[in-house]
């Protein structure tokens, strides 16, 4: 029973934090602290479950989250271009100490060109170059290694609409290894 009650209480500390970008724009949010309080045989615990800072446009530029008894969990930071794009990402380890970083670049009207996936000691992992149509629709992902080597490729279908129906992902022999695809219900 403490169990569950604890797993309700994570739950509705992760969403205690409900305000959308705007909101976070709106009322000139800095930061936010999620603690949380559990009675563990009526004798109640508080830790700190999460912290979160903002940009002025309401965007999340750091994110920390910790467990039951204080210790880290998960540590990220976020920047973004003057169009509000997410430009890189990073995970941090306890100490501070890079373990991923992601930077991603974008073409003229903000669609992803490419992403790029570096270890903590900045050498290239994985980098992802993305196409699209002249609807703006992702149409290709195509993932190589640091070497330029291909690791997969996946190809967008979209129906008359635009809707995404299909993703197929090839191996770099361009074997057929995985269809995803897409229905919708409408009202």
């Amino acid at each position: 029973m403490k169990r569950i009650l604890f797993f309700v209480f994570i739950m509705l500390s992760a969403s205690a934090f409900a305000q959308s970008k705007k909101e976070v724009k709106k009322f000139n949010i800095k930061s936010c602290m999620v603690t949380v309080a559990v009675d563990s045989a009526r004798k109640e615990k508080k830790f700190t479950d999460s912290y979160m800072s903002f940009d002025k446009s309401g965007k999340i530029i750091e994110e920390k989250e910790f467990d039951r008894n204080g210790n880290f969990r998960r540590h990220e930071t976020h920047k973004y271009n003057k169009n509000g794009d997410e430009t890189e990402w990073v995970e941090l380890d306890a100490s501070g100490n890079i373990v991923r970083k992601t930077v991603t670049e974008y073409n003229s009207v903000s669609d992803k060109k490419s992403e790029s996936v570096y270890n903590e000691k900045g050498i290239l992992q994985e980098k992802t170059q993305f196409n699209y149509n002249t609807d703006g629709e992702k149409t290709e992902e195509i993932v190589t290694d640091a070497a330029g080597k291909a690791i997969s490729r996946s190809v967008f279908i979209y129906d008359k609409n635009g809707l995404k129906i299909a993703r197929k992902t090839y191996n770099p022999a361009g074997q057929l290894i995985m269809i995803k695809k897409f229905s919708y219900e409408f009202h």
